[in-house]
Formats: structure tokens, sequence, C-alpha cells
């Protein structure tokens, strides 16, 4: 996951020193590094963009299409700052990574039928390119309507350029201190797609969490299957102590991430529900052109998608740990003993998914309430 988290970094997120290390005791925040200052740059930026947008609509009239401006920019300022804050926890969460990969690479877990890498770099790769790919659609369907716009009123000007700007950053380029000019462009150009980028690789990480965690507990549970099939004796007390050990080793990991993962659960959550009903809301308006028509399908299935992505990713927990309560369930009483009845309390009244600071979790009860909100 280098590649990825270093071309989050180039866009000032997620700012972590020592990453292209091999060992997690190089990985490092520091809060006068490049990368961090470049983070709360952007992270600033993207609140006073916010502020001048409110000045402007206080000016025009709210209501709920032009407060996406507004409410993007705060929102994506927030989703820097989570980063910022994961970052200083990062390697006390590689540690344990570590620590529960010493235990789950050993010969007895089964490797040959893990495929993480790839499917990490699969969701990963995949949800960044269609995120990209928005966002220039998005650039390109927005200047077309200017271009169409200025047609049919017969708008005239020397620079195409200087038009877009005026008309897509009047609230920088309108000030009287703040005359036009291509560097801070450039620049609004800039945060823009980082802060647009943010909110897919807020998503990016979650999913990523989520698979590699259901990995391991299914790689782990696949272990005991195999042990506690019918056709193979009990086994001894001894092995179910060091499943027991090896259990709360991944437990404590999950119980970690939730806890650092946790705002950015409910930041996901709300922000993927709002931008769904947001694009629904305005599909019964009339479209300037075949390019925005078609930007605004690829926009619902790019919001969807990804919202069903993560949601449907961490509800995976949810079935195999009903797997496993049922490989236990198939031991007979000639097997059972003290380990393994600690096992199966544990299994039993813990609770294996990400939180949202423990108000609601990702089960496939919430994945599918929160579906069904969304097409209603």
């Amino acid at each position: 996951m280098q590649p990825i988290i270093l071309s989050a970094q180039c866009l000032g997120l997620f700012p972590i020193v020592g990453i292209t290390e091999k060992t997690t005791s190089a990985l490092q925040f520091r809060w006068f590094s490049l990368r961090t200052v470049l983070s709360v740059t952007v992270m600033t930026s993207a609140f006073l963009v916010a502020i001048a947008e409110l000045r402007r609509i206080a000016r025009t009239g709210v209501n709920f299409s032009n407060i996406i401006n507004p409410y993007f920019f705060a929102d994506t300022a927030i989703i820097v700052g989570l980063l910022i804050r994961l970052g200083r926890r990062w390697e006390h969460l590689m540690v344990q990574v570590e620590n529960v990969e010493r235990i789950l690479l050993k010969p007895c877990y089964n490797l040959r039928q893990v495929h993480l890498k790839r499917n990490c770099w699969l969701a990963a790769g995949t949800w960044l390119v269609l995120a990209t790919a928005e966002h220039f659609f998005a650039t390109t369907s927005f200047v077309n309507d200017q271009r169409m716009e200025s047609l049919r009123c017969n708008w005239t000007y020397t620079n195409a350029i200087e038009n877009y700007a005026r008309r897509n950053y009047a609230y920088v380029f309108n000030l009287p201190w703040m005359p036009y000019n291509i560097p801070v462009l450039l620049y609004l150009r800039y945060v823009t797609f980082s802060v647009t980028l943010a909110w897919t690789y807020q998503d990016v990480i979650l999913i990523v969490v989520c698979i590699y965690m259901n990995t391991r507990y299914r790689q782990f549970f696949t272990r005991i299957e195999v042990a506690a099939s019918v056709d193979r004796p009990p086994p001894a007390e001894s092995f179910w102590g060091e499943i027991r050990y090896h259990y709360i080793a991944l437990s404590d990991l999950l119980q970690s991430m939730n806890y650092e993962l946790s705002a950015l659960v409910i930041n996901s959550c709300s922000n993927n529900i709002f931008l769904v009903c947001y694009i629904l809301l305005h599909s019964l308006g009339p479209k300037q052109s075949t390019l925005s028509f078609t930007y605004f399908w690829f926009a619902v299935c790019f919001f969807v998608g990804r919202t069903c992505t993560v949601m449907l990713t961490a509800a995976k927990f949810d079935r195999t740990l009903k797997r496993a309560l049922q490989v236990v369930h198939r031991i007979p009483n000639e097997g059972w003993c003290d380990e393994l009845n600690r096992y199966y309390h544990h299994l039993r009244i813990e609770k294996v998914s990400l939180s949202g600071k423990r108000f609601f979790y990702l089960t496939r009860r919430t994945a599918f309430g929160v579906s069904s909100a969304d097409l209603l």
C-alpha cells in the first residue's frame, strides 16, 4: 500500500514519515515535516474557502442547492484533519499489525488461498481511479455548461481560462485585493483536487482495513474449522489455549482499529448518505447537455457504489463470526475443555465489526438500512 499512501501525501493527505522503510520503527509523525505542513495548509485553505462560500451565499440566500459548496470544503477539511489525527497514531497501529502478522504468517495458518495484497490493491486502485475520473469529468461538464451558457446569452470574453476562474472561484478573484493570476488559480485547483480525493481516500482506508481484518479473521477461523472437522479427533486443550491467545491478539488489533477509525466511520457514513441524497434530489432537474446528463449518472453510480462497497465490506465480519460459532457448535461434548469454553465465551460476547464511536456498528443490518435509505 506504499504507493497509495505516497500518492495521498502528494495531495497533502496522511502525513507519515518513513512509509518507504521496511520496519515499523521508521514510521513517525512530525509536526514540522513537509508532509504535515502541506496537510495543514490544505486543511486551512479548505476551511477558508468554506467560509468564503458561506459569506457569498449569505448574501444571495441559502438553500439546499447552493449549500453543497461550503459543505464540500468544510467536510473535506475535517477529513484532512482526521487523517492527520490518524497519522499520529499510525505507528502504534502498525506495531500491533506487525505482532499479529508474526502469528498469522506461521505455517499452521494456510496462506495458499489468501490473496490479501491483490484484493487490497484492486479495491483501492479501482476507487481512486474512479474518483480521479469523476473529478475531471465534473470539471469538464462544468466548463462545457459554461460554454453553452455563453453561447446562448451571447457573452463574449477574450480569455477562457480567466472566465472560468472568475466564475468558478468568484469568492477569491472578485476580492478587491486579489486580481486574477495563474499561480493562485493553480493552487486553488490543487486544493480542490486534493480535498475531492480526500472523500475517496477516507473510504479507501476503511475498505482496506476491513479487507485486511476480515481476511485475517477468515484465515484464523479456517484453521479451527480444519482442526475441528468431524473426521478428526477433537483437538487437545493446548490447541485451544493457543487459539485463544491468538484470538485475543487479533481482537485487540480490531479494537485499536475501531478506536482510531471511529471518527472516520461516522464522517464516511453521514457524508455518503448526504451526497447520494443530494445527487438524487437533482435527478429530476433538466440537464444542459448530453455531457451533463452522462456525468450525472456516472456520479450517481460512483457515489452509490462507493457507499455500498464500504458498508458491505465492513458487514462481512458478521458472516465470518457466525461461521466461527457454527464450527464450535459442531464440536462434540467429549472435545470440550476449559480453554475451549473460554474461547467460545469470548466469541459470543465480542462485537466483531467497526463502529461509529459505538453509536452504531457496520453490520449487514446497517448496510442494508443505509442502502435502502439511499434508494428511497
